[in-house]
Formats: C-alpha cells, sequence, structure tokens
C-alpha cells in the first residue's frame, strides 16, 4: 500500500498545471484533523468535571479527626477530585445532621461522616442516600441508618488486641482495673474483648475492679484513685476509650505507684502527642492506637466506588456502585516505647 503522505512519493499532479499537489493535500488533511480532534475533544473534556466530596466530623480540629481527613484528601487527590470538611466546633450531632442536608443540597459525589449521635444522624444519612448521594459512616456509626457501611475500629477485635498485650506482657499475675464509661455499645464491645483477649493468653489473669469516668479528665483521676486505693494488688489500668489516661496516670502518682516495683501499667487508648511522648519516656506502659488515617482513605475510596456504578449493580444499594457489604475494620496496634510507628504519628496533621 502506499502512503499517500510520504514525502518520498512524487507529487500525483505537476506543480506547473496549478493544481494542488499531493503535499498541499497532505497539509490540508493533517490541519482538518486536527480541527476534527479538537472539536471531538472540547466535549469530553466538558465531562470531566471535577468530582467533590465531604466529611462531616462531631469535633473539627481535633487532632483524631485532622489524620482521617488528612487520609480522606490523599485518597481524593489520587483521582484528582476535591474534598471539604465541615462539622462543629463542639460536639453537636444536630449542627452534624445539618452540615450533611447542606452537603446534599450542593450536590456533592459523597459523604462520610462519623456519628456524633447515632440516632441524630439517621434522618439525614437516609435523605441523602434517598438523593442518591452515597453517605457512609467511620469511627462512629448509626447502625439504624441506610449508611452504605462502617468504615473504621471493631471494638471487641481493637479489644481483644489490648487485653493479649496485656497479657503477653504482664502475664498471669495481672490484675486489671478498668476506666470506662458504662453502658456504651463500643465501650461494652471493647470490654468483653479485653477479657477475652487477656484470657487467651494469660489465664491466670483478671479483671478486679471497674470505675465510670464520666469522660472527664478530672474525675477520671478522682475514681482512679480510689480505685487503686480499695484495689492494692492491681497493677494495670485499661482505659477503654479516649479521656481517662492522663487522669488514670495522675492517679498512679497519687498512690505512689508512678514508677519503681510497684508501678501500675497504664493501658491508654489514644494516639494524642501527649500520651505517644509519655509511652516514650516510660510514663505508660502502652496504648491502643486506632488509624484514623486509613478510616480516611477507606472512606473516601468507597464513597468514589459507589459513586461510579459498573456494569454490575451494588448489592446493597441499587443505581451505585460496588462497596462490601459488610462493615470494613480499620484495625489497630498496641504500641510500645521504641515503635517506630510512634515518631511517624509525633507529627499530626493540621487542617
Amino acid at each position: 500500500m502506499i502512503d499517500l503522505c510520504n514525502p518520498k512519493v512524487p507529487d500525483l499532479v505537476p506543480n506547473s498545471t496549478g493544481r494542488t499537489t499531493m503535499n498541499k493535500i497532505c497539509l490540508s488533511l493533517a490541519a482538518a484533523a486536527l480541527t476534527a480532534g479538537s472539536l471531538l475533544a472540547a466535549p469530553v473534556k466538558a465531562q470531566q468535571t471535577e468530582e467533590h466530596y465531604a466529611m462531616v466530623v462531631f469535633l473539627k480540629g481535633s487532632e483524631f479527626f485532622n489524620w482521617a481527613y488528612a487520609g480522606f484528601q490523599d485518597a481524593a487527590a489520587t483521582v484528582g477530585a476535591t474534598t471539604e470538611l465541615q462539622g462543629p466546633a463542639d460536639w453537636d450531632a444536630s449542627a452534624e445532621a445539618r452540615a450533611v442536608d447542606q452537603l446534599v443540597a450542593k450536590g456533592v459525589k459523597g459523604i462520610a461522616v462519623t456519628a456524633g449521635d447515632a440516632d441524630t444522624l439517621v434522618g439525614s444519612i437516609n435523605a441523602a442516600m434517598e438523593a442518591g448521594v452515597p453517605t457512609l459512616t467511620f469511627d462512629s456509626d448509626s447502625p439504624k441508618s441506610n449508611r452504605l457501611l462502617f468504615v473504621g475500629t471493631n471494638n471487641y477485635n481493637a479489644g481483644f488486641a489490648a487485653g493479649k498485650a496485656v497479657g503477653e506482657q504482664i502475664g498471669g499475675d495481672a490484675r486489671v482495673g478498668v476506666s470506662l464509661i458504662p453502658g456504651l455499645d463500643s465501650i461494652n464491645h471493647r470490654l468483653q474483648g479485653f477479657k477475652e483477649g487477656l484470657a487467651s493468653v494469660a489465664p491466670g489473669a483478671e479483671v478486679v475492679a471497674q470505675v465510670n469516668d464520666e469522660g472527664d479528665l478530672q474525675k477520671a483521676e478522682t475514681v482512679n484513685t480510689a480505685m487503686l486505693q480499695a484495689n492494692p494488688q492491681i497493677n494495670v489500668i485499661f482505659c477503654a476509650h479516649g479521656n481517662p489516661a492522663t487522669g488514670a496516670l495522675a492517679a498512679t502518682r497519687n498512690v505512689g505507684r508512678f514508677d519503681g516495683p510497684n508501678k501500675v501499667h497504664v493501658l491508654a487508648w489514644s494516639i494524642d502527642v501527649p500520651i505517644l511522648q509519655g509511652i516514650e519516656d516510660d510514663e505508660y506502659g502502652s496504648t491502643v492506637a486506632q488509624n484514623p488515617y486509613m478510616m480516611g482513605v477507606q472512606s473516601f475510596l468507597q464513597l468514589w466506588s459507589a459513586a461510579h456504578p459498573t456494569q454490575f449493580d451494588s448489592l446493597t444499594n441499587p443505581g451505585m456502585g460496588q462497596v462490601p457489604t459488610a462493615d470494613l475494620d480499620t484495625g489497630v496496634k498496641i504500641l510500645k516505647k521504641g515503635d517506630p510507628a510512634i515518631k511517624a504519628l509525633m507529627t499530626p496533621p493540621r487542617i
């Protein structure tokens, strides 16, 4: 086959005739192709609009949620999507619900929300899903809602890991006091997992007392001090949520068991910088480190998938793209002194 636009092919019509040569025809065809290409590319470019996703938290400015949003942003950047962070500066589930409603009206492609109160968010989450806006919960669930799925820590599994770590470190001599807020479903699962994880490696160990710290640092110091005074055999305090660790540590000082042979091992539930520094300084024994960054990454990826239907419909949400039918456990790690993860977590993101 002859390549008509090959410069080695002679003009089919001599120049002297005054007619267009084949080389000129080739130039004309090339110009026409460029023009046609531009026309064809224009509508494609117009369709490639920037997609926008949102995260809603119940305590904006929290270091924990800054980690989550950083993961959300980084995952979005891999596909060229944009994001925004919404939520109240003070714990307010009603303000969260309003933020979800406003984002739906704004036309975002997907919403990840951590429920400050499970029941308060049900109406807004359901309305978002009915409007075709993929909406999931992360870190704190709203299980009665129609959310896509929950992305976060499986509390039983996390408690089990904590109990197993204590059993492996302290052995059958572990006598544990627990600082918690009673009645919360998440904490109940953590405590159940802790007891079973402890028993799995140290059958002789036991939980001997628990106190209600009411989620307050000063209260935590008072009730943990009383617990240690009433139960001098306690050599471990398990903080079943993020607030009581500082108070529990102060309680060990109050009873003279902050260091030395009778030191009480305080197991925190936090990745806050003061706690991490306290582990490196041999104040805390260890901490349960959730992975909020991974919560943010997985939350975005699941929203993106839901917002892009494939040839096979979603099993759980017809009309949306594929997401798991089960919740996603982002796991925990028990951090002890010298763990390289501590150094990485010591520089939290600024949002």
